[in-house]
């Protein structure tokens, strides 16, 4: 079992730089190489490894993914003269394309005789690698330039190298040459294709690329499932697009192993929709339209959001539509609700189109039906307070009294857990009465993963306040991973829908496949 502390620090030196949530590109190459390698090799912990890890068919139940099934590469082939030269030739100013006729026959340990008779020892390739590694990695870029030049003329079909000439690239931020160099490298060096797609993927997100990143992630996932930064990045990149259901899925896998920091777990606590005054706070602004409309609605700007997508037309993505007809379910304009109803795939509606369709259902007293699509919401979504307050009434004007009383105790608690999740940040983050009344809440709810990650989060923060000391803190760390443990082998880590639906019965999802199927 790894020590709790040392992922929880971990975790904090992983994301909190001096790019938010960017690695400088000398750690990242060591981290996407060694990330996978190390995921490669966790078979024989079957003690410590959850089964299942999120499906890559079905990741976004928020959104019908937009991004094409490209395949993984392209087939290994081998190295030529021509792409010898390609090497050479990215940048002019990287590589200037003149042999070293002076050189001995062994490149890695030249040396060059001085008229004075003395001999200057030149560096080796492996050398000057490590050396321009180095550079990148402490911000001196001008020097990792002239050393990864140096070591390129020497060996240009070295896959080392070239993956540092590609960084070096990328730290100029001429991201299509970098990613075009490591896409000609992978397809002839196999071993590098792996760690190139974690690379090329963090340069297509710099580069506004969101889509292209996505698929490169889930390809990766699909040879390594339990890559766990693969799924940290891939989870953030969806959160930060607006797909929050679809990276709570990452969240919750990575919640098996303890691997969730602060931010993550705290975007488990509202998982369709955003935190009020998140954007610019955190290290998850928004990256796109679907994010920011997230947030405006946070903001309380339902009407311009609406008027926002509205004029984009068809220009929209599915979940931009299906939250405008959630807003416009809630303001009562129901005739728009139920000509975009007609026309609805409900399998890509995600939690705002059943949202939409159930208070359209619960406006023209079609009780069962709404009950039936609030409860498919919460499936989905279990931390959608709206959905459970809405499904509670249904069930009242049904006559359901006992039901609706209970469902709206449940609004309640999960109401409790935003409200304290909309307070832990900035001075307050380390807040460790509000992380123990939290992590109690999380436990009534039927969540202990995240409740002890939370604990996990109050315990350092306890540490760090010289309130217990790292001795006593271990203690309750190695009691924290045991119960993980033992939750995953026992499978109670898992989402119970019974629980979530408060104890409906099963059939409570008829009426709407039902009406679904005509």
């Amino acid at each position: 079992m790894r020590d709790q502390m040392t992922m929880t620090e971990a975790n904090s030196n992983f994301f909190e730089n001096d790019q938010g949530s960017r690695w400088p590109f000398a750690c990242l190459v060591v981290a996407w190489t060694a990330c996978i390698l190390f995921a490669g090799c966790q078979g024989a912990e079957d003690d410590e490894r959850p089964a299942n890890p999120p499906d890559q068919n079905q990741l976004d139940p928020d959104l019908a993914s937009s991004v094409s099934d490209a395949e993984n590469s392209d087939p290994p082939r081998q190295a030529s003269t021509e792409s010898q030269k390609s090497t050479r030739a990215v940048g002019n100013d990287v590589v200037s394309g003149s042999e070293d006729t002076g050189a001995s026959s062994d490149p890695l340990t030249r040396s060059e005789q001085q008229d004075n008779g003395t001999f200057n020892i030149k560096p080796s390739v492996d050398q000057l690698r490590e050396s321009a590694l180095q550079a990148l990695g402490q911000g001196q870029d001008d020097l990792a330039f002239q050393l990864v030049r140096q070591a390129i003329q020497v060996e240009p079909d070295n896959p080392q190298v070239v993956f540092l000439l590609a960084m070096v690239l990328g730290d100029r931020h001429r991201y299509a040459e970098a990613i075009q160099l490591l896409q000609d490298l992978s397809s002839r060096e196999p071993t590098t294709r792996l760690p190139a797609l974690g690379q090329t993927a963090e340069w297509m997100v710099e580069s506004g690329r969101y889509d292209e990143a996505e698929q490169q992630f889930r390809n990766i996932l699909k040879e390594v499932p339990d890559a766990l930064m693969v799924h940290h990045r891939l989870g953030q990149l969806l959160l930060q697009t607006g797909r929050r259901t679809g990276a709570a899925l990452h969240f919750d896998y990575l919640s098996q192993f303890g691997e969730l920091d602060h931010e993550e777990l705290r975007a488990l606590l509202i998982r369709s929709k955003a935190f009020p005054g998140d954007n610019g706070v955190t290290r998850f602004d928004p990256l796109n339209n679907l994010a920011m409309c997230r947030q405006e609605v946070a903001d309380g700007k339902a009407t311009e959001v609406m008027k926002l997508i509205v004029a984009a037309g068809e220009g929209s993505s599915d979940a931009e539509k299906a939250l405008l007809n959630r807003l416009r379910a809630e303001n009562g304009k129901f005739e728009s609700v139920q000509e975009w109803i007609e026309n609805l795939d409900m399998t890509n509606a995600g939690p705002d189109g059943w949202y939409a369709r159930g208070y359209l259902a619960l406006n023209r007293a079609s009780h069962a039906e709404a009950i039936a699509c609030f409860c498919q919401v919460l499936l989905l979504d279990q931390t959608d307070v709206n959905a459970y307050q809405m499904l509670s009434r249904a069930l009242e004007q049904q006559g359901e009294m006992e039901l609706a009383k209970a469902v709206a105790i449940r609004a309640a608690l999960v109401d409790e857990t935003r409200k304290i999740g909309a307070e832990l940040v900035g001075e307050k983050a380390k807040d460790r009465e509000l992380i123990a009344k939290l992590a109690q809440s999380l436990m009534k709810l039927n969540r202990p993963m995240e409740a002890l990650g939370w604990r996990t989060i109050g315990l350092v923060h306890a540490v760090e306040a010289a309130a217990i000391t790292e001795t006593q803190a271990q203690v309750t760390f190695e009691e924290i991973g045991r119960q993980r443990n033992q939750l995953v082998n026992s499978g109670r880590h898992r989402l119970d829908p019974a629980f979530v639906l408060c104890g409906l019965g099963p059939n409570v999802l008829d009426p709407v496949v039902e009406k679904t199927a005509e």
